[in-house]
């Protein structure tokens, strides 16, 4: 049978995976069930590409904690750790959050999925002037969010063109590449299930992935995927980086990321030039790795590593540039510094501000609930209710540290 028949087949037996899967063959079922695309037609018609790809269920992937692109938010993570079980909670408190936003009440997820009317694409089409708040500039936070909405409607249109790539560890799987993939699925599954019909008229199982099986994170092979789609902002390329010098250098010479701190430490390992210089002969891999062409732009990128804690997580999350980065840390740098005297009467100080502060919030919070109009209600309630949460963990550290 020619590739082209093969194709023909498969095409014609779409529907039948859904009404009767046991009726096809286990490649070919595999093959077009799981989102491939065109992919899946040339894996089925030749079984040694095929052999290189399985179906992974999604939620058996687990994110690689070091792996250098972020894709959810800071503050989200601070409240959902980022695990298959918790995917769905983070991506409704999300949208929640985008919803409260000026001009973001009617956010539809189901609609941009689908590639219908939204509000968005409304603003596009149209020559009038925009409203106050349609002309408000994206939230970062919103900017995110329709990144990978974006990515989700554009696999269920088109299919998924490049299977992620996975280390199976047990009874699970962790990432190496496709982080972004892997929540795209998520969050088709969670809006369509499997048995989905596409845009063409086939069908989809989204409870599964296909994924390329590898024995070991690689952190060059992950750089090279990472650096030919160029959509690294400048936190995740200093923590490739990061990651490349640690391979270079040898893990066993460096704490694993549990034993650190924080994220940031653990990628602030290498962050002396002078004590962990690039070995003789490695330079060039290296920058060709990092897509970079000069030793300058290196150095660079590995002092992103020594940014204060909140700077590094603000870069992060609102993907500012390596030179907005520089000067803003240049113009904290140029801050004098208090005298200890000076210090403790900010601290007495600060401390009166936060009682203030906290009566403050408080009555404007009041004012803002009253205000708003009773659909919204229940969304500030869950709000709220997640940031009460959070004060109690506060107060539990305060009592731990005075103790």
């Amino acid at each position: 049978m020619s590739s082209r028949e093969r194709r023909r087949k498969i095409h014609d037996e779409d529907n039948l995976l859904f009404t009767n899967p046991n009726s096809l063959d286990p490649k070919t079922v595999d093959a077009i069930g799981f989102g491939l695309g065109d992919l899946a037609l040339e894996i089925a018609a030749a079984d040694s590409d095929f052999q290189a790809i399985e179906a992974v269920g999604i939620r058996e992937i687990y994110p690689n904690p070091i792996q250098p692109r972020y894709s959810i938010p800071h503050d989200l993570t601070d409240i959902f750790s980022l695990q298959p079980a918790n995917v769905v909670d983070i991506l409704e408190r999300w949208i929640l959050e985008v919803q409260l936003e000026p001009g973001k009440q009617a956010f539809d997820i189901v609609n941009h999925l689908r590639g219908q009317a939204t509000d968005r694409g409304a603003l596009v089409e149209t020559d009038e002037n925009p409203s106050a708040d349609d002309d408000l500039p994206a939230s970062t936070k919103y900017a995110a969010l329709m990144k990978l909405v974006d990515l989700a409607a554009s696999i269920r249109r088109d299919g998924l063109s490049n299977p992620i790539s996975l280390v199976h560890h047990g009874d699970r799987y962790e990432i190496e590449t496709g982080e972004r993939r892997w929540l795209a699925y998520h969050i088709l599954y969670w809006k369509f299930g499997d048995g989905d019909k596409r845009p063409d008229g086939s069908i989809v199982n989204w409870s599964r992935i296909p994924a390329r099986i590898v024995n070991r994170v690689d952190v060059w092979r992950q750089a090279s995927e990472n650096n030919a789609r160029d959509n690294l902002n400048a936190i995740s390329r200093a923590r490739q980086l990061s990651l490349l010098l640690m391979d270079l250098h040898g893990w066993h010479n460096f704490a694993a990321l549990p034993d650190c701190e924080t994220e940031q430490a653990f990628y602030a390992q290498v962050a002396d030039g002078g004590v962990w210089r690039i070995p003789r002969g490695q330079g060039e891999r290296l920058l060709n790795a990092m897509g970079l062409s000069t030793a300058s732009q290196l150095r660079q990128y590995r002092a992103l590593l020594r940014l204060p804690a909140d700077l590094w997580r603000r870069g992060d999350d609102e993907d500012l540039t390596e030179g907005e980065l520089r000067k803003i840390k240049a113009a904290l740098d140029s801050v004098t510094r208090v005298t200890a005297a000076r210090h403790k009467k900010r601290r007495k100080d600060a401390l009166a501000r936060l009682a203030s502060d906290a009566s403050q919030w408080r009555n404007r919070l009041r004012k803002e609930i009253n205000a708003v109009d009773t659909d919204s209600r229940p969304h500030i309630r869950k709000l709220i209710e997640t940031e009460i949460r959070q004060l109690m963990r506060l107060i539990e550290d305060i009592d731990h540290s005075t103790t």
